[in-house]
């Protein structure tokens, strides 16, 4: 498996970071997939980004196979009742965009978010920053321009994934200068994730953001 590992800058939170090549020759690996998924692929009509997806969705599950001992074609990839994947007591996330894609596996008691963008000034950015960005924020994409906003949207998708609040929660997740991610207002050091950016390849931002997980007690 043609992957590269990145795990140093999450180290010190126990989390594992894996950057893929998702363009390099020999890759696609449709065995490991589900009659579901593979369903899922077929849906895409652009033939590169149909083998990005499988590519991205193979190595993730043949890095879940390794971690749990379970082959990947076998592996049971469950969900909570917010729509979260999970895997015998590992929490992680995939994110793709372009020709890269990041995997990132927690350990139980920990959940991850993980997110990768390729930058481009060609996305309207500035009028995206002035409707989902907080004013201070919005204010360092007009003097950084679209590498800040490629980078504070990266944070913001890895803080919200991570915390299970949505996509519906970027425009309410602040980031500070800092380098911490929290839903506006938050004002205690416990309710602050830090953000960890991760350098994957020159024209893409990438970030990751971990938290601390305590599941529910059981009950009956």
């Amino acid at each position: 498996m043609d992957v590269k590992v990145r795990s140093a800058d999450a180290a010190a939170v126990g989390v594992k970071v894996w950057s893929v090549n998702l363009d390099r020759p020999g890759m696609p690996g449709w065995s490991s997939l589900s009659t579901a998924e593979c369903r899922r692929a077929l849906r895409f009509a652009d033939p590169l980004e149909r083998r990005r997806w499988v590519v991205a969705r193979s190595t993730l599950k043949r890095l879940l196979g390794e971690l749990t001992g379970v082959p990947a074609a076998r592996l049971a990839i469950r969900a909570d009742p917010g729509g979260r994947p999970s895997v015998d007591g590992l929490d992680f996330n995939l994110s793709h965009s372009g020709q890269w894609a990041l995997i990132a596996v927690a350990p139980e008691g920990q959940r991850v978010g993980v997110d990768v963008e390729r930058i481009s000034a060609e996305t309207g950015f500035m009028e995206l920053a002035a409707r989902m960005y907080q004013p201070e924020e919005a204010e360092r994409v007009r003097t950084a321009g679209a590498p800040e906003f490629f980078r504070l949207w990266t944070a913001k998708e890895a803080f919200v994934k991570a915390t299970g609040i949505g996509l519906a929660g970027l425009r309410d997740t602040e980031v500070t200068r800092e380098g911490s991610a929290a839903l506006v207002g938050s004002r205690s050091r416990a309710e602050r994730w830090p953000v960890r950016w991760l350098d994957v390849a020159p024209g893409y931002a990438a970030a990751l953001v971990t938290t601390s997980w305590t599941p529910a007690p059981r009950t009956g």
